[in-house]
């Protein structure tokens, strides 16, 4: 229950500052509850919820309330917050378990259990031994990794990290990993080297050096435009031009095969008008689907 409870404490003292009575009435309204708990328990989990975080949860003396010191910088954590958004998923639907036949999710491709063991090896610097099957290989094989990042996309989980058999960085997917276990080896992680500068000029999970970043320009139908607007391509995406009947984006990224898809994804919707290379690009995938199509 410790982690459980850890976790639900950030996420509700992130709504309301509350007095210790007052959190002990809420963590017994949820499906995690199991008994109640005693001041030095309650201040056990508070200690392991200010670890696991790296924040402060303090109580002010003149109300007794409990609050999160600078919440604006654990909110600005994509990682914390998706783990803050998914225990909400959870109690959510451990609440409404009669609703179970009337609300819809969508699922990942599974192999979350790889997620401790692989985990545990990035906070302790030690490799990796993995057994990997691509689809595109007859056989698996196996090599040492040094584990560098973990990024869920499009519901696939991908592990980054220095292939001492390839020696370079390669991505690998979770669910073409037949066996991992940790080795004895240990590696230094790069220095100022994180996720976010990793995939900076990506749209999605595709790494190619050797395709150059490009000032790409997308024209959508202002009905589109609208959801693209709420909901960005990529971090660089600008609104250039807006009117009745159409947006216009500018991206800053590599326009890999991944990020074709997306743009073939909305069909009449987007109009690339930028650069050439890349409308040429799609206008040839257009010819090849008229062949078929018409």
């Amino acid at each position: 229950m410790k982690i459980e409870f850890s976790i639900w404490l950030v996420h509700y003292l992130l709504e309301s500052e509350s007095t210790l009575k007052e959190i002990y009435e809420a963590w017994s309204r949820t499906p995690f509850y199991e008994k109640d708990m005693s001041r030095n328990t309650f201040l056990a989990y508070k200690r392991r919820a200010e670890e696991f975080f790296g924040i402060d949860i303090v109580c002010d003396r003149r109300t007794n309330k409990y609050r999160i010191k600078k919440s604006s910088a654990l909110r600005a954590d994509p990682l914390k917050s998706w783990l803050l958004s998914s225990i909400s998923a959870v109690t959510t639907m451990e609440r409404c378990k009669t609703l179970s036949n009337r609300i819809m999710l969508e699922p990942t491709f599974g192999e979350e259990k790889l997620l401790p063991l692989i985990t545990e090896a990035m906070s302790a610097n030690r490799c990796l031994r993995v057994e990997y099957q691509p689809f595109w290989h007859d056989e698996p094989y196996q090599f040492l990794l040094s584990p560098y990042f973990i990024r869920l996309f499009k519901q696939r989980w991908y592990l980054v990290g220095y292939s001492h058999k390839h020696h370079e960085i390669r991505i690998f997917a979770f669910d073409r990993i037949k066996e991992v276990e940790m080795a004895e080896q240990t590696f230094t992680m790069p220095e100022f080297m994180d996720v976010d500068a990793y995939f900076s000029n990506s749209f999605g999970i595709i790494q190619r050096t050797d395709v150059p970043i490009e000032n790409i320009r997308l024209r959508f139908i202002a009905e589109q435009g609208m959801y693209i607007k709420k909901r960005p391509l990529h971090h660089s995406q600008k609104l250039i031009s807006s009117d009745d009947e159409y947006m216009v984006f500018e991206y800053l990224l590599r326009p890999t095969f991944d990020f074709f898809q997306e743009v073939l994804s909305y069909g009449s919707d987007v109009e690339v008008l930028a650069p050439i290379s890349f409308r040429e690009q799609v206008e040839e995938c257009v010819r090849w689907m008229s062949r078929i199509y018409l």
